[in-house]
């Protein structure tokens, strides 16, 4: 499977060359401001991937890095010209009912090549079903469009060149909970058994007679691009959501999801309690 190359990646990628050529100047986001008589948060912003610089405003900066070398200017303006390209989780339909950071997170998963989710009290937005999104969007006045972005999120799953490879742990406890009900569960629960069925799909179970396990402070997912890009976590609680980039950080979540694995079912006990919660439904 071939590394990310997406828009959200190749803004990231373009962002830290821009910091690192910073940074060998020796100088900092105010300097960068001053030379393009912008704000620093306009030059963090884009040094974190979440704005794109004009191509004269880059050309600005080079200029000011000390950048001469006509062939690394070609490729870091060839960057910023595929970077420049619209996600479908950009366009204006969706980004209006995304909760604010919820596109960042749309386009990083596009773009990944893995992720590994711990799911704590609900099944993932990655493999569930309509009718149950719909149960969890009850209340919004934008269900459908909700429901939508959960249904767009997962073509990359069954994308037939380069499928979304999909490791997920789920709480016993969020399998039992009866969310729009047992028939929408019971459809649930079967579409969790025939997704662990595709072979870049892996489904654990972590079992409710365990009274204490790594994962009760939370849910999180990891995001790995593979080897040209570092892994980035994300967590969303109510307070809102963060991405954790720092190597310490993501080594924390990797170590907590590696342990939820091993204390989890194996896959074939995780697919056999499925079916029989899915016959009991």
């Amino acid at each position: 499977m071939s590394d990310a190359n997406g828009p959200t990646v190749r803004r990231r990628r373009l962002g830290g060359e821009l910091r690192r050529l910073r940074e060998r100047a020796q100088l900092d986001q105010a300097d960068a401001a001053t030379e393009l008589e912008c704000s620093t948060s306009k030059i963090s912003r884009s040094e974190k991937g979440l704005g794109l610089l004009k191509a004269m405003e880059m050309d600005r900066l080079l200029n000011l890095y000390g950048v001469t070398d006509s062939d690394e200017r070609a490729k870091l303006h060839a960057i910023r010209r595929a970077a420049s390209e619209s996600g479908w989780w950009e366009q204006d339909q969706y980004e209006e009912v995304l909760p604010s950071g919820l596109g960042v997170y749309g386009g990083l998963e596009y773009d990944a090549r893995q992720v590994q989710a711990w799911e704590l009290g609900l099944v993932p937005g990655l493999v569930q079903t309509p009718d149950y999104a719909r149960a969890l969007f009850t209340g919004s006045s934008d269900v459908d469009r909700l429901v939508d972005v959960r249904m767009k999120r997962q073509a990359r799953l069954t994308d037939g060149a380069n499928p979304l490879e999909l490791w997920a742990v789920i709480d016993e406890f969020a399998l039992r909970r009866p969310i729009g009900g047992r028939d929408v569960m019971r459809e649930q629960i079967a579409a969790l058994a025939a997704a662990a069925e595709r072979p870049n799909i892996t489904i654990q179970v972590y079992p409710v007679d365990k009274a204490y396990h790594p994962g009760l402070r939370g849910s999180f997912t990891i995001l790995d691009f593979g080897h040209s890009d570092p892994q980035i976590g994300y967590v969303d609680s109510p307070a809102g959501n963060s991405f954790l980039e720092r190597a310490k950080q993501v080594h924390a979540l990797t170590h907590t999801f590696d342990r939820l694995k091993a204390g989890a079912l194996d896959i074939p006990e995780s697919a056999a309690l499925l079916n029989s919660l899915a016959a009991k439904e």
